[in-house]
């Protein structure tokens, strides 16, 4: 089967979309299916060349006219505050949807996104990619055999440091109409989704923000406000009672990397993207017992992963081997006309962005916990 791939947008994150796409081949994955680059969407005309010298058939100058082309999913690659009407028109021409992270600019749009897409019934997934790295897949088997007993907390950071510099110039990732959100929108989602993809559905939330670098220039020179936050700090109870903290950071200097730890009654386990293939864990010792274990082949969402995921001679960087991965087994729901076991679907990131916006109310009202109604 040959699915028609559509892209809208050119920018780094698609770019890197393409790096995987590309090299499936040469990477030795096992799919059963061709993807053809079909169709590519931007409105630079230099961006609309270089799709042709890659190997786009076609090249548009309109999201509309992308929607009416004969692709068969749209990946979407621009900026938070264009995805809504993006999504609506690729739903409403009947196209499968792949929407990079977060959803929307807020609950609100998020929430009419799920209506209209409910109504048109075409696949969708969202782009949180970290998933579909082997040491989350290996957790998620963990955690669902209970091996380490009740969950009573957790701590998640995600930190970049690239913002911390005063020159880096204005973009709209720091204009809160174009962005809707600062690290959390962009990181803090990442780990909002590991928590209740692994652990649980998030019940209230607390949080702290900041702007570190409070102006910047733009690309003219003009000295402009920064509008979104540099720093989140976000406490949190889940249904099970359980309660955990996630930080995300663009400024954390000399401390960049991912990290997720669980902590159980009968040990714990901590994934870091130093390692994305497997997991640390540890039993009520401390003792680490990090090795396959008997019923992780009767695992499908592992098993699946791991057959999916680049093995570490062909690695082009987890960055992309994760975003090659979560891609593929969208393609695969397309191609087997279901919707996969642990997709991140519209609906994952609606809920994740719910809790966003509970953040920033808290965050409004000097940390006052916010319920929410998942």
């Amino acid at each position: 089967m040959k699915l028609n791939y559509g892209l809208a947008g050119f920018g780094g994150i698609a770019k890197i979309h393409l790096l995987g796409i590309k090299n499936i081949h040469l990477l030795g994955v096992p799919i059963d299916f061709e993807v053809n680059l079909s169709t590519l969407f931007t409105t630079s005309q230099t961006h609309r060349m270089e799709g042709i010298t890659i190997g786009f058939e076609n090249t548009v100058d309109s999201i509309d006219t992308l929607a009416r082309s004969n692709v068969d999913l749209v990946d979407i690659c621009t900026p938070n505050f264009l995805h809504k009407e993006e999504i609506l028109l690729a739903s409403n021409a009947g196209k499968h949807i792949y929407c990079e992270k977060p959803l929307g600019m807020n609950s609100i749009e998020t929430s009419e996104i799920m209506k209209d897409i409910s109504k048109s019934g075409v696949k969708n997934q969202v782009a949180f990619m970290l998933r579909f790295l082997p040491a989350v897949a290996y957790a998620h088997a963990i955690l669902k055999q209970n091996l380490l007993g009740r969950i009573y907390a957790f701590r998640g950071e995600f930190f970049h440091s690239s913002y911390l510099n005063p020159d880096k110039k204005m973009s709209w990732r720091q204009d809160k109409n174009k962005s809707g959100g600062g690290a959390l929108m962009d990181l803090g989602v990442h780990l909002i989704d590991l928590v209740r993809f692994l652990i649980g559905e998030i019940e209230a939330v607390s949080a702290s923000i900041e702007t570190i670098v409070k102006k910047r220039h733009s690309v003219d020179g003009k000295l402009e406000d920064v509008s979104v936050d540099d720093w989140a700090l976000l406490s949190m109870n889940l249904q099970s009672g359980t309660k955990g903290t996630l930080e995300a950071s663009r400024v954390a200097a000399g401390n960049e990397g991912t990290r997720l730890t669980i902590y159980g009654e009968h040990g714990s386990l901590r994934i870091d993207l130093s390692n994305p293939y497997l997991p640390a864990i540890f039993d009520v010792n401390s003792k680490n017992f990090s090795e396959e274990l008997s019923f992780l082949s009767d695992d499908d969402f592992y098993s699946e992963v791991l057959r999916l995921y680049p093995i570490p001679k062909f690695s082009q960087g987890f960055m992309i081997d994760a975003h090659l991965t979560a891609l593929l087994w969208f393609f695969k729901s397309i191609v087997a006309d279901k919707v996969l076991s642990g997709t991140p679907t519209f609906e994952d990131g609606h809920k994740a962005q719910e809790v966003i916006d509970a953040a920033y109310q808290s965050a409004r009202e000097k940390g006052a916990l916010k319920n929410l109604n998942i």
